[in-house]
């Protein structure tokens, strides 16, 4: 499960350079930085559209065609790694409308019921981590427009996030963002689809224990009003 992210930077033109994309200049304008995303919130997603890299907006929340959630306003914020390119709701998507969800960290809570704890897990030198993403459009209700969709994959969690999720987002390493984005081949041929289809599964793996440290971090994060610095700054233990 992965439920709040964060990215840091302060400048997305910054962002735009490490991951050689372009960047429209109204985005560019209306970028602040993000200490507390939370599903429903517009954010930014890496894709390849036509062989360029661009950083393009979009809602977190993949929306639900069919099923008893069809209405769910929200969407399907995560989705199974495992078996995201056989499901239905996101077999599609998979073979054509691969994304990187930018992000630099990643919450996750834990301990007992009434007294869970938040930990914000990220690099040690706040590196970027492009979480794999998925996206589709969809009509906005409020405003008409025709507007994307993501969801973010996830697998099994390594050693450093096992102790709070048996989950975690399934983070890009540099070699496999291009890989990842990069258009599905033109051809409906099953097999080729199929082969296709694995070699992508193979960039979605837990990531390396060294690419990620924990950091306990405060209780406010929990609230989704509550996006500023303070939700990272590491919590004190008073004795």
């Amino acid at each position: 499960m992965c439920g709040r992210f964060t990215l840091t930077r302060t400048n997305l033109r910054d962002v735009a350079t490490i991951l050689e994309a372009e960047l429209d200049e109204e985005l560019e304008a209306a970028y602040s930085p993000r200490y507390n995303v939370a599903p429903s919130n517009i954010h930014w997603l890496l894709v390849n559209e036509g062989g360029r890299r661009q950083i393009v907006a979009g809602r977190w929340g993949f929306p639900i065609a069919f099923g008893p959630r069809k209405d769910d306003p929200v969407g399907l914020i995560n989705a199974r790694s495992e078996t995201a390119a056989s499901k239905p709701t996101f077999r599609d998507a998979f073979a054509r409308a691969r994304c990187a969800v930018l992000a630099d960290g990643f919450f996750e809570w834990s301990g007992p019921r009434g007294r869970r704890t938040p930990t914000w897990f990220h690099a040690p030198s706040l590196e970027l981590l492009p979480l794999a993403g998925l996206w589709r459009e969809q009509v906005c209700p409020e405003t008409g427009e025709v507007e994307r969709r993501f969801t973010i994959l996830t697998t099994e969690a390594n050693a450093v996030i096992e102790p709070c999720h048996a989950r975690m987002p399934a983070i890009l390493p540099p070699a496999s963002v291009s890989p990842w984005i990069e258009p599905a081949p033109n051809t409906r041929h099953p097999e080729a689809l199929r082969r296709f289809s694995a070699e992508l599964s193979a960039h979605l793996r837990p990531a390396d224990n060294s690419l990620l440290v924990a950091t306990p971090v405060s209780s406010r994060v929990g609230n989704v009003r509550h996006d500023d610095p303070s939700c990272i700054e590491p919590e004190r233990t008073l004795f």
